[in-house]
């Protein structure tokens, strides 16, 4: 199913908490330009914004047909449900952790959940992702195990980034947890937790004690898992939610200097799909420019899609997919600016980065 492109910019407009006045002026102004709004439900589901899309609207004005408000207040229901199962089972594994002497830090949306959003049903989550030591992975795994998961120990060599994941049933809810030995598959050890829990955030989860990393490694976990969606799958705007709402959140604390430009211009970016705050672009020095085309379209060549599947384009309909992507993906997926950096990696940098996947395709298989 795919958005109109009014209804997908409203949608857009929710990817941050909490509200604040020029998104919700632009909200009305969306709305007010006609809305699919039988569609929008699935569609905010699919991109993890149903409870900010319930909370938005409402508070932004916007008159909503009865039966899309049932909707989103039974799906939001359903969010902030198996949130707080999730937060307990997670106080419970942190917990075990603690007594077992397993350090531990809590990753992406269980962290972001209970640290920046007003409240945790705010951020639907899909797991529970945990950082542990590369020497403590096999123990946190099968204390996991004593805990009533499912969870498969490794061989020899440990998986890349992430062991299997472990699963448990708990009041009738899937509970996924996938413990961490390291941030990224490439990573090194300037991304393990040895490395990281030096700066760690102190924060609370279902009453108990609980670290996720800095601000600043955050802000760059957050955005190398949208990059990695956004030439391998989709965007989902609740990455984007993600990365508005942890710099808003703590824009005085965040250390700037330290973020890489990439990811900066990436963030000032973000404006276009919902509205940044004065104080925000200024504190980070953000020059979000002019909106670029092609914001929020998918990448349509390989690696996304095997080249097998995409013989019936055509041999230059896949090379025009893989080496000329929309403006707005390549911006977001490179963190370029407009101007000379924008053309320097639409015809430097982005093809000898699809022929680095190449490489490595034909290397590895």
């Amino acid at each position: 199913m795919i958005l109109s492109e009014n209804t997908y910019t409203l949608l857009a407009l929710c990817a941050q908490a909490p509200g604040q006045p020029t998104q919700y002026h632009h909200l009305r102004d969306r709305a007010a330009e006609g809305i699919e709004w039988p569609n929008l439900p699935s569609l905010a589901e699919a991109h993890g914004l149903t409870p900010l899309l319930y909370t938005h609207l409402p508070a932004a004005g916007v008159a909503v047909p009865d039966a899309v408000q049932q909707q989103l207040q039974v799906r939001a229901m359903q969010h902030s449900h198996a949130n707080q199962v999730r937060g307990r089972v997670l106080a419970e594994i942190l917990t075990a952790f603690q007594t077992a002497g397993i350090d531990a830090l809590v990753l992406k949306g269980a962290a972001l959940a209970h640290l920046v959003y007003p409240r945790p049903g705010l951020r639907p989550m899909r797991d529970l992702d945990v950082l542990v030591s590369r020497s403590q992975a096999r123990s946190a795994q099968a204390l996991l195990a004593e805990l009533g998961f499912d969870a498969p120990l490794p061989g020899d060599r440990l998986p890349a980034k992430h062991l299997a994941a472990a699963t448990r049933q708990v009041e009738g809810l899937p509970v996924t947890v996938e413990l961490h030995h390291n941030l990224y598959t490439t990573g090194s050890p300037a991304t393990e937790l040895e490395a990281l829990r030096s700066d760690a955030i102190p924060f609370t989860i279902a009453g108990g004690p609980a670290y996720t990393l800095s601000y600043e490694a955050m802000l760059a976990h957050i955005y190398q898992h949208l990059r990695t969606n956004l030439l391998l799958d989709s965007l989902r705007l609740i990455w984007i939610a993600d990365l508005v709402s942890l710099a808003e959140r703590f824009v005085t604390e965040i250390d700037w200097p330290r973020l890489s430009p990439r990811l900066l211009k990436a963030l000032a970016l973000c404006h276009w799909f919902t509205p940044l705050s004065d104080e925000l672009r200024r504190a980070a020095g953000l020059k979000p420019g002019r909106p670029p085309h092609g914001l929020g379209c998918e990448f349509q060549g390989w690696p996304r899609y095997a080249l097998a599947a995409q013989r019936s384009k055509g041999y230059g309909r896949l090379v025009r997919d893989s080496l000329w992507p929309a403006e707005g993906w390549l911006r977001l997926y490179h963190g370029l600016s407009s101007g000379p950096a924008l053309w320097w990696g639409r015809l430097v940098s982005h093809p000898l980065h699809i022929l680095g996947w190449l490489a490595h395709y034909y290397r590895h298989g």
